[in-house]
């Protein structure tokens, strides 16, 4: 059962004197009324005492017969006057005017967007005024917002009036946002922050229902999969922070706010609440992992976010699909150099690597000399016969250190027509120093959910997964029989599969690896925390994306697995508590073994 918003002014009733001349009160009264949009179960709440408005004392047009209930106004272009309390001043744009119980039906937003690029100097928040203006729909997309353009004058009435404050619950559908918009709301209850990848630009998205899952991560794709994500946005508000808050403090995926108030506005794109109150509970703390015990080897898949270092001598920027500027390279080095300082593997599976090749101006010698740098050891890169690297702009690679471990043969490459779009996968079998036993270590980059096709089997089939998903079901079936055959021929039953496989956990991909005998080592909880954990987050919507298989007989090898959080629950482009933090968008999965020689660590 949900409330989903009652028509009632949280502010206490306040009778105000200093009536301004030409103005009149109105004190009529009537009954608060619950939304309109149909639901189960009704619940209504007595109406507080009517709150005195001075208002302007001429004919206006009731702000609700503006709006209408659709999604456009049943008035445009039409000259109208109406007038209401400033709930929201936006300098440089206008200002939000909401008419309290302007009816009572709910379909219907009382509020008012004024386009004005200059402000009379005595309005602002808490005056109630009136105004003519041309009646507009502005922004793009299926969200317009209803305004006054063409605005001929402002009277202001009078100063210092309560603003009022609709509550809210949700989840809210979209007919439900549109009748709210313009308005100033309140939600009492804690919400959780779900999106922090604009928060530079002072936007979040906050949800009433918990840290949200991509369905397909919790449950089976199907019908039902996809309604769970639509109703995870049905939950979701987009807001903007306040001007002094926006960043007053670091906001990360997975913190809590204990209830918010503030405007449905809109940002050219869809509403979003413009926060004028907000308090926000304690962000989580920033833990570094423990090393690899004494012994182990450490295998760490990770996503470098497009690692291009231009022409490699200090130009070339923009790039392809990297840094724009050389500024913005360097900044993903350093942070790039102390996540690896801090994790100190010994073995590195990549992705989104530069494909340009292995020559002393590539993408991975720089990346070589980076690890150099950070760790203080000799590492190498796997080269495929020929330099293979696949066409596509960005490609997997394989770095170790020379010191703790040797490769045996030459690297493997899958090709095919499952790998038209994926990434061609990487394999190389390595020894132990002074050592006979052998590791098949295999990564992969299999083809994104995006750029869908509109139509056809690869087409999103609103299950959950995507578009895409049979390319990638045929990509994890030859790669997983692959792996197979490369360990049985190289004489070794160790097989590691790290990689982003660009699927949930329990969507077809993932299924495929299992089924073809694969272990997956990484739980669906964190042992330490006891929280699901996850290695992406998009849209407000987490899940894991990057993964490592083993087979059964090194299982028992491995010493432990998890995914470090160190990327996905951060902001971009800002400046982090901590050097490491916010590194890649995807968090990286660590993998360390005790095979049956002991290796050395310094």
């Amino acid at each position: 059962m949900q409330t989903k918003l009652f028509r009632t002014s949280l502010i206490a009733a306040f009778f105000y004197a200093g009536i301004l001349a030409g103005c009149s009160e109105d004190t009529s009264t009537s009954a608060a009324t619950e939304d309109a949009v149909a639901r189960d179960v009704v619940e209504t709440e007595p109406a507080p005492p009517r709150i005195n408005y001075t208002r302007c004392d001429i004919q206006t047009t009731p702000i609700a017969s503006v709006q209408g209930s659709d999604k456009a106004s049943p008035m445009l272009d039409q000259q109208v006057t109406v007038q209401g309390v400033v709930t929201l001043v936006q300098p440089g744009q206008g200002l939000f005017v909401e008419e309290p119980y302007s009816d009572d039906d709910a379909a219907t937003s009382n509020a008012i967007f004024l386009a004005l690029a200059e402000l009379p100097a005595d309005i602002g928040s808490g005056a109630w005024i009136s105004a003519q203006g041309t009646v507009t729909e502005l922004s793009r997309g299926k969200n317009s917002l209803t305004a006054l353009t063409e605005v001929t004058t402002v009277a202001s009435c009078s100063t210092g009036q309560p603003l009022p404050a609709t509550n809210i619950t949700l989840p809210l559908r979209v007919a439900e946002r549109e009748a709210l918009e313009g308005m100033r709301i309140h939600l009492g209850t804690e919400l959780t922050v779900t999106d922090t990848y604009q928060l530079k630009q002072g936007r979040v998205s906050l949800a009433g229902n918990g840290f949200q899952f991509v369905a397909t991560e919790i449950m089976a794709p199907g019908p039902d999969a996809h309604e769970q994500n639509q109703q995870n946005r049905r939950f979701t508000l987009h807001v903007s922070l306040p001007a002094d808050r926006q960043q007053a403090e670091l906001l990360i995926t997975g913190s809590t706010i204990d209830g918010m108030t503030g405007v449905m506005a809109h940002d050219d794109r869809r509403l979003r609440v413009a926060l004028q109150s907000i308090n926000a509970n304690e962000t989580p703390g920033f833990m570094a992992p423990d090393r690899a015990g004494k012994g182990e080897l450490r295998v760490v898949g990770m996503n470098l976010l497009n690692y291009f270092n231009g022409d490699g001598k200090g130009g070339g920027f923009p790039t392809e699909r990297g840094a724009k500027k050389p500024a913005a390279f360097e900044r993903q080095r350093q942070r790039l150099a102390a996540a690896i300082r801090v994790l100190d593997p010994h073995v590195l599976a990549v992705m989104e690597l530069e494909n340009d090749g292995f020559g002393p101006l590539s993408a991975a010698a720089d990346f070589i000399e980076l690890l150099q740098d950070a760790t203080g050891a000799l590492w190498r890169v796997v080269k495929p016969a020929g330099n293979d690297t696949g066409k596509d702009k960005i490609t997997v690679g394989i770095f170790y250190r020379d010191d703790m471990i040797e490769t045996s043969g030459e690297a493997e490459i899958l090709q095919g027509p499952e790998f038209k779009r994926s990434r061609q996968p990487l394999a190389q079998v390595f020894t132990l120093p002074d050592g006979d036993e052998k590791i098949l270590i295999v990564v992969n980059h299999l083809k994104s959910k995006g750029s869908c096709p509109e139509n056809g089997p690869d087409a999103n089939q609103n299950d959950g997964q995507g578009c895409w998903n049979p390319i990638r079901v045929a990509s994890a079936e030859k790669m997983s029989a692959w792996v197979s055959s490369l360990a049985e021929s190289s004489q070794t039953s160790n097989a590691l599969i790290l990689g982003d496989m660009n699927a949930y956990r329990l969507e077809d991909p993932i299924n495929t690896i299992r089924t073809a005998g694969f272990i997956e080592l990484l739980d669906e909880t964190d042992s330490a925390t006891g929280e699901r954990t996850y290695s992406y987050v998009y849209r407000g919507q987490a899940g894991t994306l990057d993964y490592a298989f083993v087979t059964t007989e090194l299982q028992p090898k491995v010493q432990r697995a998890f995914i470090w959080h160190a990327n996905a629950a951060f902001p971009t482009k800002m400046e982090m508590p901590q050097p490491w933090l916010r590194f890649s968008d995807h968090d990286p999965v660590v993998v360390d073994i005790r095979l049956h020689q002991s290796i050395t660590s310094d």
